[in-house]
């Protein structure tokens, strides 16, 4: 699961211009809406992608495990929208050899200096990080310029490894955030390549043309 689990106030509102699309590999990311399909809660989505990512997996496998995947992804989702400054995820499971790793979005408005507001949405300057956050530029051809943070807190004995993208519309008047965290720095280093993968597909679009797509 995502290790961001400090919960802070929003520094911005949610934007009311601009949300975000994303084009991903239907075999390695499970989505993680904000709400359901019609026909769909929290437990029937959880049941529907356990059941598929073991039929895709090929492995043998008997109804607990199915269970036990499904009961992980909906104690995720749960998790995920009443403790993270998210509007929308992706859930990274390549393989049921690893544990699910969650990525979230944060749809915000665009205020004041667009480079102020990168590097708070990215926590360029997290106080809470062990060291210096690293801080580089991250451009895509969907976003523009826009910025990657990697830092590491602990808490306790534990050491959790943090990954966050920040990039700015100036025409959809929208800031969006991709962020994650694991405390298995080892997970979270393999899974980068996907997650940059998935920054470079993702774009922000109107956000009433985000309402005629799903009406």
């Amino acid at each position: 699961m995502s290790g961001e689990d400090n919960v802070e106030a929003p520094r911005y509102r949610m934007s009311q211009r601009g949300w975000m699309a994303v084009q991903y590999a239907q075999d390695v990311w499970i989505p993680c809406p904000p709400v359901f399909p019609d026909g769909f809660d929290r437990s029937s989505w959880a049941c529907l992608y356990a059941e598929t990512w073991w039929q895709l997996s090929g492995r043998p496998h008997r109804s607990q495990e199915v269970k036990s995947l499904a009961r992980t992804l909906t104690e995720m989702h749960e998790y995920a929208y009443a403790h993270l400054e998210m509007h929308n995820g992706l859930i990274h499971l390549p393989n049921l050899g690893v544990v699910p790793l969650l990525v979230s979005f944060g749809i915000w408005e665009a205020v004041g200096d667009r480079a102020t507001q990168l590097r708070v949405l990215a926590r360029a300057d997290d106080p809470d990080a062990m060291e210096p956050p690293q801080v580089d530029e991250f451009s895509t051809q969907q976003l523009g310029s826009g910025l990657k943070v990697q830092a590491y807190t602990r808490r306790g004995g534990t050491v959790t490894g943090h990954l966050s993208y920040a990039w700015r519309s100036e025409e959809h008047a929208t800031a969006l955030r991709m962020f994650t965290g694991c405390p298995d720095l080892g997970r979270l280093q393999r899974a980068v390549a996907d997650i940059e993968q998935l920054a470079l597909d993702v774009t922000i679009i109107p956000v009433d043309y985000s309402l005629s797509r799903n009406g």
